[in-house]
């Protein structure tokens, strides 16, 4: 398929995330997806859990602006990446929040995602795909019929038909500080089967 194709297909799929209304929480809120996400070529296709609000949310680009996004570049450099070799999404494309602060996003609302995230991977067609965190590894399940479990499968390369599933932990202040910490992560990093 030609560039020109796979950009107004992206294209097309971008304004449909727009236009989205099926989350009745979420209505209001701005679905991050864009050219911000990184490279329509990239082989290695990143899927965290939902736009923040100090990050993404704000933002308009995946794991940019909150302390999140600042692991997330360190890991990055760590294994010799940077941004523009890679697309960045997430498994819930709104931010969803509570009084305020950021919230999990509920079954329903990943299930309702699952389309873009499985229409982006068709158009990018990614070599691994690194989910960060049970959300994004749930919203992948979903999508495959799979049931891994981010505490059995971390860290390893599971080959599917189409690409290479590299579940990760999320690299949150909070998994970094209490589950994860950065020195095991950048390990994990490492193993990417870049």
């Amino acid at each position: 398929m030609s560039q020109f194709k796979i950009s107004n297909r992206f294209l097309q799929l971008e304004k449909q995330a727009a236009s989205c209304r099926l989350c009745p929480k979420l209505a209001d809120e701005t679905a991050i997806l864009s050219s911000a996400n990184g490279s329509l070529d990239a082989s290695i296709f990143f899927i965290a859990e939902a736009p923040g609000r100090f990050g993404a949310g704000r933002t308009g680009v995946p794991f940019q602006g909150d302390r999140s996004g600042d692991n997330f570049e360190v890991l990055l450099k760590h294994i010799g990446l940077i941004r523009s070799e890679v697309f960045i999404t997430n498994a819930v494309l709104c931010n969803p929040l509570i009084d305020g602060n950021n919230r999990r996003p509920s079954a329903k609302e990943i299930k309702n995602c699952t389309s873009f995230l499985k229409e982006s991977l068709d158009i990018i067609r990614p070599k691994v795909v690194v989910t960060l965190g049970t959300v994004a590894l749930n919203a992948i399940n979903q999508i495959l019929s799979t049931r891994f479990q981010l505490s059995q499968n971390v860290a390893q390369s599971i080959s599917m038909p189409d690409f290479k599933l590299f579940p990760l932990y999320h690299p949150s202040p909070r998994v970094t500080n209490w589950k994860r910490p950065m020195a095991q992560q950048k390990k994990d990093f490492s193993k990417i089967p870049i």
